[in-house]
């Protein structure tokens, strides 16, 4: 193909979408070597140095058009030079000719071949024949793109130019106002900064950014860019502190802005000082801390009243001492300047600047912790040690001094303070602790704070307790444990201490409370058992624990009281020990079935006992592999009398979690009709919550086989006469086996289903029909359902939506509560879809005053779709509104749950378009008052809630 002619070229200039298209044509020619980039220029020479300026635009858009079609790598070295050359000369041009020139210079110096050379000579032309800020928004925009390209990839060049290069950007970005353009800036200036030596012009740079500080931008809700104040005030923070020579003029500026009365200016401020201290090095900092330490300490102490304020001013003069931390001389100089102010407050706990003392003090203690603690430390002996110092204020003292030694050691530092001090503080401490051995010392009167707040410190002390010192703990913690009384929480200790010096916790302590076991108190007895468990990991206590938890709970003289804490006690062991513990001690001890015997063969054995056998056999057959699960069931299951109680609650442990590829097939009719049978004649709730869930679950794993289908069927029919003989406990045993059937994704649970749905007509039995519904829809995490099916809870929805769909036409009160249980469980994509025909429904709900669960499922679900401000509830405000405000009233009939329900519904219309609310704010308003007087405080509070929003409804926004 040859050079486009002059005709053709003139065509491809008469409009935008024509030059396109050439350009795309021409690129295309030129990549593959069809003709030369030179012989084009020529052949488009006429526009490119035409006269007439229009046809210049035209002659260079299409030249730029091409270069940014073209290949990256495709010039050589020699037409780059002389394209940008040619580029360079029209810098000089009319002004509408440079958005032409910007899109060419960029298209050149992204391309591979480039002389670096020119990357310079371009810069320079640019500077000395125009400027940036003379250009469009979106010339603009390129243009700093360009220089961010450079910046990364033209380091060398750029040096060379030396003080050209950063004066000319120093210019480029000087009045910049563009949010969009500033977030460019703010984010590659950064590195710029911090790799470019600024030489004479470092002030001029930080000034640059400086005029910004603090960002001043309200974000266009239709700007497409999207970017917030917040993410620019981030990225300026950053300019802000990239170079050293920029440390002085940011205290300087952080400072001056931080006496700003605006929240937004100070905080921005504050962070500017946070970065400061992470980013410039204490070296440079040093000669301008006590400025920063005055302005912080404006804002800490006594405290600055909002909160946010506070917490970030404490949260930068950390950064400033960490950072600070590596360097003595300058640590200890922040150090001396702060605690100074500090310490002789930290004497009287009553005095007012006592709170933000403590607050610094643990701030300076994380950044230099020998240094501080110690000092720390000291002051606080000596308002200990004095002979005023009541027990409220040990209390308020210990739980700091506990908080600097968790303090130091995070920092490693624990064993490097001042030993003389700590050891004076520990013994403090230890003292307050061992007042529950005097006589006088009565448990009922004391709150026992003073003790909790010196076991606080012991936790974190017991690394560097001295042998004396534990030997006085040891003793405080057996009169703890044995107290008839007292129960504090000292677990944290013993564990510590245990990991630190086992032989001394095992003598001293274990063997004291494992020694007198038997003649302590039953609740002493649960303390023994809640301290040592934890203790259980560490491998030098394991044996000794376990061999008192196994005693106690196989010995035949034990007490039934006594026998319940064991079987706990075991029950928190196997949950806090790992599977091979667990298979460890099964095949060792033959655990199961011990288990399994005691729970047989003991006499008076508590169901609550039995739930605890129940809850370690489950424990443990979960932990064991397959076969042997298996093998167990075959040798235990067939000798299990349902009607037994111990072996009802044995077959919950076995089968409970028994895993779901182990078949039940030989043994799953007997197990259906046992504890159907079981469900229908025991009075016993407890049985037959096991029977349910049993059934459930069974149900739920059983292989999908004819037989098992027949067992099934056998069994529905069974229940489908007691039914019709009035039984409304087999109306509930029919809903937990459609449960384990829709859970699974079993066809025959439709019938169930159908079944329920027919029953909710029934005069005496429609409620238990309607909580059938809510026993299939409902979660119930101690329930063992393995088998799932994919999106089952949809198609229970739309099962049940074929079964009552007609009926749910006549509002039957208990169709209704059937159709809102199964909404909950319904996801809400699926209501959403379904929600024309449900909508009508659920307002019918609401009127028809239910009771409260129903009504409170019902207002939750509208509530999700108002919050979201569906469109649909935005049209039905009409039925909505009064029944919310019906049920926000106190009755009989409408629980505190359901009035704080409506309530809240009410508040959550709120935020729909305000023509939407006007015509029913008066009316909604005047009706909000009598919740303003419900007898319930929650209530109350959530009317003012709702009622200050509907009040607001059509109010003039705040300026």
């Amino acid at each position: 193909m040859t050079t486009p002619t002059r005709a053709t070229l003139e065509k491809a200039l008469k409009s935008d979408q024509k030059l396109v298209k050439a350009a795309t044509q021409i690129a295309k020619d030129l990549t593959s070597k069809a003709y030369d980039i030179s012989d084009l220029c020529l052949a488009l020479g006429f526009a490119l140095s035409s006269p007439d300026m229009v046809e210049r635009v035209a002659g260079t858009n299409l030249l730029s058009a091409v270069l940014i079609a073209l290949p990256q790598d495709l010039l050589p070295e020699r037409q780059l030079e002389f394209l940008s050359s040619f580029y360079m000369d029209r810098l000089r041009d009319h002004h509408n000719v440079m958005p032409a020139i910007i899109d060419g210079i960029d298209a050149l110096v992204h391309m591979k071949n480039i002389p670096h050379a020119q990357i310079s000579l371009i810069l320079q032309s640019f500077f000395e024949h125009t400027t940036c800020q003379s250009q469009t928004r979106g010339d603009r925009t390129k243009m700093f793109y360009i220089f961010q390209y450079l910046t990364e990839n033209f380091k060398d060049e750029l040096q060379a130019m030396a003080g050209d290069f950063v004066y000319g950007l120093i210019n480029s970005i000087d009045g910049e106002r563009d949010p969009r353009n500033l977030d460019i800036i703010f984010s590659f200036m950064p590195k710029f900064l911090s790799t470019y030596p600024l030489l004479h012009l470092a002030e001029e740079m930080f000034e640059i950014f400086a005029c910004y500080f603090p960002i001043d931008f309200n974000p266009s809700k239709q700007d497409p860019a999207s970017i917030t104040r917040d993410e620019l005030a981030i990225k300026l923070t950053n300019c802000l502190v990239a170079n050293n020579e920029f440390a002085e003029g940011t205290v300087v500026l952080a400072i001056e802005k931080l006496e700003s009365e605006l929240l937004v200016a100070k905080l921005d401020s504050i962070e500017l000082l946070r970065q400061a201290g992470l980013k410039f090095p204490p070296s440079v900092l040093e000669p301008h801390f006590d400025q920063i330490w005055q302005a912080i300490k404006a804002e800490t102490f006594p405290g600055n009243d909002n909160e946010e304020v506070l917490k970030a001013s404490l949260k930068a003069l950390s950064a400033l001492l960490e950072r600070a931390s590596h360097i003595p001389d300058i640590s200890h100089s922040y150090q001396s300047s702060i605690l100074g102010v500090i310490l002789p407050h930290l004497s009287d706990v009553n005095q007012r600047l006592f709170h933000p003392a403590t607050g610094i003090a643990l701030v300076c203690v994380s950044g230099d912790a020998p240094y501080a603690a110690d000092k720390i430390l000291n002051s606080f002996l000596l308002k200990l040690q004095a002979a005023d110092a009541s027990s409220e204020q040990r209390i308020k003292i210990y739980y700091i001094v506990s908080q600097v030694y968790k303090l130091s050691a995070l920092r490693d530092s624990l064993q490097k303070l001042d030993t003389t001090i700590r050891e004076a503080v520990q013994d403090d401490v230890i003292a307050s602790l061992r007042l529950i051995e005097q006589e006088e010392f009565d448990a009922e009167k004391e709150d026992l704070e003073l003790q909790k707040a010196a076991l606080s410190v012991l936790n974190e002390s017991a690394p560097v307790l001295s042998e004396k010192q534990r030997a006085l703990i040891y003793k405080a913690l057996v009169q703890l444990i044995s107290h008839p009384s007292i129960d504090l929480d000292f677990t944290t200790l013993t564990v510590s201490l245990g990991a630190l010096q086992p032989v001394e916790v095992q003598s001293n302590f274990i063997d004291v409370c494992v020694r007198n076991f038997e003649i302590f108190s039953t609740f002493v007895k649960r303390k023994i058992y809640t301290n040592l468990l934890p203790l259980m990991p560490q491998i030098a206590f394991t044996q000794r624990i376990l061999d008192l938890v196994m005693t106690q709970t196989f010995n035949d003289t034990t007490a039934e009281p006594v026998r319940l804490l064991a079987l706990e006690a075991l029950n928190k062991l196997l949950l806090l020990q790992d599977q091979r513990f667990i298979v460890d001690l099964q095949q060792q001890s033959n655990l199961l079935h011990k288990l399994i015997e005691l729970g047989q063969r003991t006499e008076g054995l508590s169901l609550q006992s039995l739930e605890q056998i129940a809850g370690a056999l489950s424990r443990i057959i979960q932990q064991l592999p397959l076969s042997e699960q298996s093998a167990i069931v075959s040798e235990y299951l067939p000798g299990l009398n349902l009607s037994q109680s111990a072996d009802l609650y044995i077959t919950k442990g076995l089968l409970g979690y028994l895993h779901k590829d182990i078949t039940l097939d030989d043994h799953f009719e007997r197990l259906l009709t046992d504890l159907t049978q079981l469900s229908l004649n025991t009075d016993n709730e407890q049985l037959r919550v096991i029977a349910h869930h049993l059934l459930c679950s069974m149900v739920n794993k059983m292989e999908r086989n004819p037989a098992n289908l027949g067992k099934v069927k056998k069994i529905t029919e069974q229940l489908k006469v007691a039914i019709k003989k009035g039984d409304v406990r087999a109306v509930e045993i029919l809903a937990w086996v459609g449960k384990g059937l829709v859970v699974a994704g079993f066809d025959e649970a439709a019938d169930i289903v159908g079944d329920l749905s027919d029953l909710l007509k029934h005069p005496t039995l429609s409620t238990a029909a309607a909580l059938g519904f809510d026993i299939i829809a409902a979660e119930y995490p101690e329930l063992d359902l393995p088998v799932v099916k994919f999106l089952y809870k949809q198609k229970l929805f739309h099962t049940i939506m074929g079964k009552m769909g007609s009926k749910l036409a006549n509002y039957c009160v208990h169709h209704l509560k059937a159709f809102v249980y199964v909404l909950k469980a319904t996801p809400q994509a699926v209501i959403k879809l379904n929600i024309e025909q449900l909508g009508p429904l659920l307002f019918k709900s609401l009127e028809e005053h239910n009771e409260a669960q129903s009504l409170c499922i019902a207002l939750g679900i509208c509530e999700k779709f108002v919050a979201q401000q569906d469109t649909y509830f935005q049209g039905h405000l009409t039925h909505l509104i009064p029944s919310c405000l019906e049920l926000s009233k106190y009755k009989a009939q409408h629980t505190m749950q359901v009035r704080i329900a409506a309530l809240q519904l009410l508040y959550d219309v709120t935020k729909y378009p305000t023509f939407v609310l006007l015509p029913h704010k008066v009316d909604v308003t005047l009706a909000l008052a009598a919740a303003l007087d419900d007898p319930k405080r929650l209530v109350r509070n959530t009317a003012v809630k709702a009622r200050n929003a509907w009040y607001l409804v059509g109010a003039p926004s705040p300026n």
